[in-house]
C-alpha cells in the first residue's frame, strides 16, 4: 500500500475541513421584550470561515420574512407575514452580519425570530440561531402616589394610594416607609382596573398603606418622611418604574419628650391669658371691696 498517497488525502482533508464544516452564526440580538409601540431592530452576526456567503434569510415562526442575497438581483427581498413590517430602507447586510429595523403589529409580532446563513457552492452549508421576543403593552409612565402631603407631624395617621400605569403583563406594586417594607397590617388588599385596547387587556394596579407616624422608624429619620413605591414586573427586572415622595416630619424632642415648638408657644400663649384673667379678676374684687366699705360708712 503507497501510504504517501493517504498522507496525501489526509493533509487534504484537514486542509478543506475548515472551508467544509465551519460556517456558523456567531450572535443573534433580538430584545426578549418590547412594547408594541415600538420599532425593534434585529440583527446577526456570522463566520463564513472561507464560504461564499450564498444568502442570510430570516423567520419569524418558520416563515420568511426578509432574504438577503447578494449574489442574486435583487439583492434584497422582503415577504408579508402577520405581525410585523420590515422597515422600507431600514436594512443593512454584507458578508459577516446582517442588521434590519421593524415595525410590530401588537401581541401578533410575539414568536420566534430566527437568521438562516448559507454558504455557496460546493458545500451548501447551512447555520442557524435563533430566539424568542415577547410584545407587549408596556408601563409607559411611573407609578403614581396620591394623598400624600408635604408636612406631617407625630403621632399623625397616614393613608396613601400607589396606583401603576396600565400594562398587558401582570404588575406587582411594593411600598417602602423610609426604606422599609411596611407591616402587614399597614397594607390594603391590591385592586386593580382593566379595560381592552390595542388586542390586549390592560390592567392597572392599586395599593394602599396606612400607618401612624410613631416608633423608632420615624424617631431613627430625623425630619424627613421618605414614601417609596416600587412597580415590578415579573421576570423582567430591567422594567422596574419606582416613584419616591418626602415629607418634612415634625418629632418630639427626644430629650425632653417635649411638642414641637409651634405647640409648645400655643401652650405659653395659653398660660400667659390665664395669668392675665387672674391678674383682672384680683383688681376687680379689690376695687369692689373699698366700694363696699365706703357705702357702710356713709352716715344713714
Amino acid at each position: 500500500m503507497d501510504y504517501g498517497w493517504l498522507m496525501f488525502l489526509f493533509i487534504a482533508l484537514l486542509i478543506d475541513y475548515p472551508i467544509a464544516y465551519a460556517l456558523f452564526v456567531t450572535d443573534i440580538s433580538v430584545p426578549e421584550i418590547v412594547d408594541f409601540r415600538d420599532n425593534v431592530t434585529l440583527s446577526c452576526s456570522y463566520d463564513m470561515r472561507g464560504h461564499t456567503l450564498n444568502s442570510v434569510k430570516w423567520y419569524k415562526d418558520h416563515e420568511e420574512f426578509f432574504r438577503y442575497s447578494p449574489l442574486t438581483s435583487p439583492i434584497y427581498m422582503t415577504f408579508d407575514v402577520a405581525g410585523l413590517q420590515v422597515l422600507e430602507g431600514k436594512y443593512v447586510c454584507n458578508e459577516s452580519s446582517c442588521r434590519l429595523d421593524l415595525s410590530l403589529q401588537g401581541a401578533k409580532s410575539t414568536g420566534l425570530y430566527k437568521c438562516e446563513v448559507s454558504g455557496d457552492a460546493p458545500h451548501f452549508k447551512l447555520a442557524d440561531k435563533a430566539d424568542n421576543m415577547t410584545v407587549a403593552a408596556l408601563p409607559q409612565n411611573d407609578p403614581l402616589i396620591e394623598s400624600f402631603n408635604s408636612m406631617y407631624r407625630m403621632e399623625e395617621y397616614l393613608k396613601a394610594t400607589c396606583i401603576s400605569d396600565f400594562s398587558s403583563l401582570p404588575t406587582r406594586l411594593t411600598w417602602y416607609i423610609n426604606g422599609e417594607q411596611p407591616l402587614l397590617g399597614e397594607l390594603y388588599p391590591t385592586t386593580d382596573t382593566s379595560l381592552a385596547a390595542h388586542d390586549y387587556v390592560l390592567r392597572r394596579q392599586r395599593l394602599q398603606v396606612q400607618f401612624f407616624l410613631q416608633g423608632q422608624r420615624f424617631f431613627q429619620a430625623g425630619k424627613i418622611l421618605e414614601l417609596k413605591c416600587v412597580a415590578e414586573i415579573e421576570n423582567y427586572p430591567e422594567l422596574r418604574r419606582e416613584k419616591t415622595l418626602s415629607a418634612s416630619l415634625s418629632q418630639y424632642d427626644n430629650f425632653n419628650n417635649q411638642m414641637p415648638l409651634r405647640h409648645a408657644n400655643a401652650n405659653s400663649g395659653s398660660a400667659q391669658r390665664s395669668i392675665l384673667c387672674g391678674r383682672t379678676s384680683l383688681i376687680s374684687a379689690f376695687l369692689a371691696a373699698i366700694l363696699l366699705i365706703h357705702c357702710l360708712r356713709r352716715p344713714s
